[in-house]
């Protein structure tokens, strides 16, 4: 027996389009990413949905797309304000730095040249009592006597003696105003960052 065959009725006609009516929403988007917006609900919205429908979508869409531009506006004013923030912290830590380096500078300065002054008079002290003692033992070499060589030397540890406590007393004078010259830009420099 043979199983009737069932007709085949052609496919159903897609549904006519309808015309779209012109609404405020439906209207040419001013912006590129409302225009691409728009491209891609019209490409994702089928032919069926009422227009009705079609204009909330497109206001949701719209509303979406506002928002997303206001949020990235306010990133970008966010990324400009710290950028500002973050050049005046520079600003502010390179002129530390200089004013650090220029006090640092100065001082080393002062250092330098007093030491050299420093050494300078220890010089001159050496070259004194070389001297001294030169003279010294020419005054022995000269002595007929012990008793008159016992008196030279006597003399001479005394005047030796003086010598070098007078000396003792410039070079600390010296070191005590070198200290001081160095380390006044260091004290007026702190002092200026703390009143800062």
């Amino acid at each position: 027996m043979a199983i009737p065959r069932k007709s085949k009725s052609p496919p159903a006609a897609p549904p006519a389009k309808s015309a779209r009516q012109t609404t405020p929403a439906a209207k040419a988007p001013k912006t590129l990413a409302a225009k691409m917006a728009n491209k891609v609900v019209a490409a994702a919205i089928p032919a069926v949905i009422p227009p009705a429908m079609e204009v909330l979508v497109h206001e949701a869409t719209e509303k979406v797309v506002l928002e997303a531009r206001d949020a990235q506006e306010n990133i970008r004013c966010a990324t400009e304000d710290a950028l500002v923030q973050t050049r005046a912290a520079y600003d502010r830590m390179k002129h530390a730095a200089e004013e650090v380096t220029d006090t640092i500078e100065t001082s080393y300065v002062k250092v330098t040249r007093g030491f050299g002054a420093l050494n300078q008079k220890a010089m001159e002290g050496l070259k004194a009592q070389a001297e001294a003692n030169f003279e010294h033992f020419k005054a022995l070499a000269a002595a007929k006597s012990i008793p008159e060589a016992l008196s030279l030397q006597t003399d001479h540890a005394r005047k030796q003696f003086e010598a070098m406590t007078a000396q003792m007393k410039e070079l600390t004078a010296l070191a005590q105003k070198v200290v001081t010259e160095a380390t006044e830009p260091l004290k007026t420099g702190f002092e200026k960052s703390l009143a800062a």
